[in-house]
Protein backbone atom coordinates (compact mmCIF):
# COMPACT_ATOMS: atom_id res chain seq x y z
CA UNK A 1 0.00 0.00 0.00
CA UNK A 2 2.78 2.54 0.74
CA UNK A 3 4.50 2.48 -2.85
CA UNK A 4 0.86 3.18 -4.07
CA UNK A 5 0.22 5.88 -1.81
CA UNK A 6 4.13 7.10 -2.40
CA UNK A 7 3.08 7.49 -6.50
CA UNK A 8 -0.17 9.11 -5.96
CA UNK A 9 1.88 11.72 -3.62
CA UNK A 10 4.49 11.92 -6.23
CA UNK A 11 2.26 12.31 -9.33
CA UNK A 12 0.47 15.07 -7.38
CA UNK A 13 3.55 16.76 -6.86
CA UNK A 14 4.23 16.89 -10.62
CA UNK A 15 1.08 18.07 -11.57
CA UNK A 16 1.32 21.02 -9.02
CA UNK A 17 5.31 21.64 -10.65
CA UNK A 18 3.54 22.11 -13.70
CA UNK A 19 0.76 24.50 -12.90
CA UNK A 20 2.78 26.49 -10.62
CA UNK A 21 5.51 26.82 -13.87
CA UNK A 22 2.65 27.86 -16.53
CA UNK A 23 1.38 30.16 -13.75
CA UNK A 24 4.63 31.91 -12.87
CA UNK A 25 5.24 32.19 -17.10
CA UNK A 26 1.63 33.50 -17.60
CA UNK A 27 3.47 37.16 -18.38
CA UNK A 28 5.64 35.46 -20.67
CA UNK A 29 5.76 36.68 -24.31
CA UNK A 30 5.10 33.49 -26.30
CA UNK A 31 5.26 31.12 -23.65
CA UNK A 32 3.44 27.50 -24.08
CA UNK A 33 1.81 26.15 -21.25
CA UNK A 34 2.10 22.69 -20.77
CA UNK A 35 0.09 19.45 -19.50
CA UNK A 36 1.09 16.55 -16.93
CA UNK A 37 -0.45 13.34 -18.12
CA UNK A 38 -0.66 10.19 -16.30
CA UNK A 39 -1.29 6.47 -16.65
CA UNK A 40 -2.24 3.37 -14.06
CA UNK A 41 -0.22 0.96 -13.38
CA UNK A 42 -0.66 -2.73 -12.44
CA UNK A 43 1.34 -6.05 -12.13
CA UNK A 44 2.65 -7.53 -15.45
CA UNK A 45 1.87 -11.05 -13.76
CA UNK A 46 0.04 -13.10 -16.46
CA UNK A 47 -1.23 -15.07 -14.17
CA UNK A 48 -2.54 -12.90 -11.75
CA UNK A 49 -6.43 -12.88 -12.00
CA UNK A 50 -8.64 -10.13 -13.52
CA UNK A 51 -11.40 -10.52 -10.89
CA UNK A 52 -9.09 -9.65 -7.63
CA UNK A 53 -6.10 -7.52 -9.41
CA UNK A 54 -5.29 -4.51 -8.00
CA UNK A 55 -3.86 -1.64 -9.41
CA UNK A 56 -0.51 -0.96 -7.81
CA UNK A 57 -0.34 3.40 -8.25
CA UNK A 58 0.53 6.03 -11.07
CA UNK A 59 3.00 7.65 -12.85
CA UNK A 60 3.95 10.43 -15.01
CA UNK A 61 3.28 9.45 -18.51
CA UNK A 62 4.36 12.65 -20.59
CA UNK A 63 4.41 15.90 -19.60
CA UNK A 64 3.15 17.26 -23.01
CA UNK A 65 3.11 21.05 -24.08
CA UNK A 66 0.19 22.90 -25.52
CA UNK A 67 0.98 25.20 -28.57
CA UNK A 68 -2.45 26.84 -29.32
CA UNK A 69 -2.45 30.74 -29.54
CA UNK A 70 -2.24 33.11 -27.58
CA UNK A 71 -4.16 36.40 -27.04
CA UNK A 72 -2.61 39.23 -28.96
CA UNK A 73 -1.56 42.34 -27.45
CA UNK A 74 -0.75 45.27 -29.86
CA UNK A 75 2.33 47.61 -29.37
CA UNK A 76 4.09 50.84 -30.59
CA UNK A 77 7.07 49.43 -31.91
CA UNK A 78 7.14 48.04 -35.35
CA UNK A 79 9.51 45.29 -34.88
CA UNK A 80 7.21 43.41 -32.21
CA UNK A 81 6.15 40.23 -34.45
CA UNK A 82 3.34 38.20 -33.61
CA UNK A 83 2.50 35.01 -35.79
CA UNK A 84 -1.27 34.48 -36.48
CA UNK A 85 -1.76 30.96 -37.40
CA UNK A 86 0.93 28.22 -37.49
CA UNK A 87 4.73 29.02 -37.68
CA UNK A 88 7.39 29.98 -35.64
CA UNK A 89 10.48 33.00 -36.07
CA UNK A 90 13.81 31.50 -36.75
CA UNK A 91 16.84 32.76 -34.84
CA UNK A 92 20.54 32.48 -35.51
CA UNK A 93 22.51 32.07 -32.29
CA UNK A 94 25.52 34.85 -31.78
CA UNK A 95 28.16 34.34 -33.72
CA UNK A 96 32.02 33.47 -31.95
CA UNK A 97 35.11 35.19 -33.26
CA UNK A 98 36.32 33.68 -36.17
CA UNK A 99 32.86 30.62 -36.38
CA UNK A 100 31.26 30.26 -39.83
CA UNK A 101 27.96 32.03 -40.32
CA UNK A 102 26.59 28.68 -41.50
CA UNK A 103 27.80 26.89 -38.30
CA UNK A 104 25.25 28.79 -36.45
CA UNK A 105 22.46 26.97 -34.53
CA UNK A 106 18.88 28.07 -35.07
CA UNK A 107 16.37 28.01 -32.19
CA UNK A 108 12.61 28.50 -32.97
CA UNK A 109 10.20 30.80 -31.21
CA UNK A 110 6.39 32.43 -31.19
CA UNK A 111 7.88 35.84 -28.81
CA UNK A 112 8.61 38.54 -31.46
CA UNK A 113 9.86 41.41 -29.14
CA UNK A 114 12.23 42.29 -31.47
CA UNK A 115 14.83 45.51 -31.45
CA UNK A 116 17.53 46.63 -33.73
CA UNK A 117 20.83 46.65 -32.06
CA UNK A 118 24.08 49.00 -32.85
CA UNK A 119 24.61 47.71 -36.11
CA UNK A 120 21.38 47.46 -37.51
CA UNK A 121 20.72 43.53 -36.93
CA UNK A 122 17.53 42.84 -35.63
CA UNK A 123 17.84 40.68 -32.44
CA UNK A 124 16.13 39.19 -29.73
CA UNK A 125 16.83 40.36 -26.29
CA UNK A 126 19.89 38.16 -26.12
CA UNK A 127 21.03 38.92 -29.44
CA UNK A 128 19.72 35.76 -31.71
CA UNK A 129 19.22 37.51 -35.11
CA UNK A 130 16.20 37.25 -37.28
CA UNK A 131 16.30 35.29 -40.20
CA UNK A 132 14.76 36.21 -43.32
CA UNK A 133 14.93 34.79 -46.84
CA UNK A 134 16.30 36.79 -49.69
CA UNK A 135 14.61 38.93 -51.58
CA UNK A 136 14.43 41.06 -54.75
CA UNK A 137 13.23 44.21 -55.56
CA UNK A 138 10.77 42.02 -57.84
CA UNK A 139 9.68 40.46 -54.98
CA UNK A 140 11.10 37.13 -55.64
CA UNK A 141 11.77 35.33 -52.43
CA UNK A 142 14.60 33.13 -52.54
CA UNK A 143 13.26 30.02 -50.11
CA UNK A 144 17.21 28.34 -50.34
CA UNK A 145 18.80 31.39 -48.68
CA UNK A 146 17.81 32.24 -45.18
CA UNK A 147 19.90 35.23 -43.89
CA UNK A 148 20.40 37.32 -40.51
CA UNK A 149 18.01 40.56 -40.80
CA UNK A 150 19.68 43.42 -40.89
CA UNK A 151 18.77 47.27 -41.44
CA UNK A 152 21.06 49.44 -42.91
CA UNK A 153 21.78 53.11 -41.21
CA UNK A 154 22.02 54.61 -44.83
CA UNK A 155 21.03 54.29 -48.10
CA UNK A 156 23.48 54.12 -50.94
CA UNK A 157 23.27 57.78 -51.49
CA UNK A 158 23.48 58.49 -47.82
CA UNK A 159 20.62 59.01 -46.71
CA UNK A 160 19.27 58.55 -43.07
CA UNK A 161 16.68 55.45 -41.55
CA UNK A 162 13.36 57.32 -41.74
CA UNK A 163 11.53 53.74 -40.70
CA UNK A 164 10.85 50.30 -41.22
CA UNK A 165 7.64 48.62 -42.70
CA UNK A 166 6.74 44.86 -42.16
CA UNK A 167 3.64 43.92 -43.91
CA UNK A 168 1.65 40.78 -43.00
CA UNK A 169 3.56 38.52 -45.61
CA UNK A 170 6.72 39.23 -43.76
CA UNK A 171 8.21 41.88 -46.37
CA UNK A 172 10.69 43.99 -44.63
CA UNK A 173 11.58 47.43 -45.84
CA UNK A 174 13.37 50.15 -44.88
CA UNK A 175 12.55 54.22 -45.88
CA UNK A 176 15.04 56.73 -46.20
CA UNK A 177 15.13 60.46 -46.37
CA UNK A 178 15.85 60.44 -50.06
CA UNK A 179 12.78 58.96 -50.67
CA UNK A 180 14.23 55.29 -51.61
CA UNK A 181 13.30 52.03 -49.85
CA UNK A 182 15.35 48.97 -49.59
CA UNK A 183 13.83 45.72 -49.41
CA UNK A 184 15.83 44.09 -46.23
CA UNK A 185 14.09 40.56 -47.28
CA UNK A 186 11.15 38.11 -46.04
CA UNK A 187 11.00 36.68 -42.25
CA UNK A 188 11.12 33.49 -42.37
CA UNK A 189 8.62 30.98 -40.56
CA UNK A 190 9.21 27.53 -39.65
CA UNK A 191 6.88 24.69 -39.44
CA UNK A 192 7.49 20.89 -37.71
CA UNK A 193 5.72 17.54 -38.02
CA UNK A 194 4.84 17.94 -34.52
CA UNK A 195 5.37 21.09 -32.76
CA UNK A 196 4.72 19.92 -29.44
CA UNK A 197 7.88 17.35 -29.94
CA UNK A 198 9.85 20.93 -29.81
CA UNK A 199 12.55 21.09 -27.09
CA UNK A 200 12.42 23.86 -24.63
CA UNK A 201 15.79 25.68 -23.89
CA UNK A 202 14.24 28.45 -22.15
CA UNK A 203 13.20 32.05 -23.06
CA UNK A 204 9.83 31.29 -24.78
CA UNK A 205 12.59 29.34 -27.28
CA UNK A 206 12.74 25.62 -28.57
CA UNK A 207 15.16 23.30 -30.76
CA UNK A 208 14.56 20.44 -33.04
CA UNK A 209 14.26 17.09 -31.78
CA UNK A 210 13.55 13.26 -32.78
CA UNK A 211 9.73 14.02 -32.21
CA UNK A 212 9.51 17.45 -33.56
CA UNK A 213 10.52 16.52 -37.07
CA UNK A 214 12.81 18.83 -39.43
CA UNK A 215 11.77 22.33 -40.00
CA UNK A 216 9.97 23.21 -43.07
CA UNK A 217 10.76 26.70 -44.08
CA UNK A 218 8.23 29.22 -45.54
CA UNK A 219 7.42 32.45 -45.77
CA UNK A 220 4.17 34.23 -43.97
CA UNK A 221 1.43 33.57 -45.82
CA UNK A 222 1.93 29.87 -47.03
CA UNK A 223 -0.62 27.01 -46.62
CA UNK A 224 1.62 25.78 -43.28
CA UNK A 225 2.32 28.90 -42.50
CA UNK A 226 0.07 31.90 -40.52
CA UNK A 227 0.13 35.22 -41.46
CA UNK A 228 2.61 38.09 -40.03
CA UNK A 229 1.29 41.35 -36.95
CA UNK A 230 3.33 43.90 -36.87
CA UNK A 231 3.22 46.02 -33.68
CA UNK A 232 1.20 43.13 -32.28
CA UNK A 233 3.02 40.33 -29.11
CA UNK A 234 1.35 37.28 -28.69
CA UNK A 235 1.09 36.50 -25.23
CA UNK A 236 1.50 33.34 -23.16
CA UNK A 237 -1.49 30.61 -23.75
CA UNK A 238 -2.08 30.46 -20.22
CA UNK A 239 -5.81 30.54 -18.72
CA UNK A 240 -4.82 31.71 -14.90
CA UNK A 241 -8.74 30.23 -13.76
CA UNK A 242 -7.84 27.30 -15.89
CA UNK A 243 -4.31 26.54 -13.82
CA UNK A 244 -5.85 27.56 -10.51
CA UNK A 245 -9.12 24.88 -10.92
CA UNK A 246 -6.00 22.24 -11.44
CA UNK A 247 -4.02 23.30 -8.95
CA UNK A 248 -6.74 22.95 -6.49
CA UNK A 249 -7.49 19.25 -7.97
CA UNK A 250 -3.65 18.44 -7.70
CA UNK A 251 -3.46 19.66 -4.19
CA UNK A 252 -6.83 17.72 -2.87
CA UNK A 253 -5.06 14.99 -4.91
CA UNK A 254 -1.66 15.28 -2.94
CA UNK A 255 -3.44 15.97 0.41
CA UNK A 256 -5.86 12.91 -0.15
CA UNK A 257 -2.82 10.78 -0.37
CA UNK A 258 -0.84 12.50 2.55
CA UNK A 259 -3.86 11.48 4.68
CA UNK A 260 -3.69 7.76 3.81
CA UNK A 261 0.17 7.77 4.59
CA UNK A 262 -0.44 8.49 7.82
CA UNK A 263 -3.55 6.67 8.35
CA UNK A 264 -1.08 3.67 7.33
CA UNK A 265 1.70 4.48 9.40
CA UNK A 266 -0.56 4.31 12.42
CA UNK A 267 -2.32 0.99 11.65
CA UNK A 268 1.62 -0.07 11.21
CA UNK A 269 2.43 1.28 14.30
CA UNK A 270 -0.23 -0.14 16.21
CA UNK A 271 0.64 -3.51 14.42
CA UNK A 272 4.32 -3.59 15.70
CA UNK A 273 3.31 -2.26 19.16
CA UNK A 274 1.21 -5.43 19.63
CA UNK A 275 4.51 -8.05 18.29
Amino acid sequence: MLSVIMSGLKVAQKDLAVTANNLANSGTIGFKRSDANFVDLFPSDLSSDPKTQVGSGAITDIVQRSMTQGAMTTTDRVTDLAIAGRGFFVLSAPLEAGEDPAAAGKVYTRAGNFGINASGAVVDSVGNQLMVFESDDAGVINQQSLVGASIPSLSESGALLQGISISSKGVVEARYADDTVTRVGVVALASFPNDSGLKAIGGSKFIVSGDSGAAIYTPPGAPSAGDLLSATLEEANVDITQELMGMLRAQQIYNGNARMLQAAMEVTSRITDKL
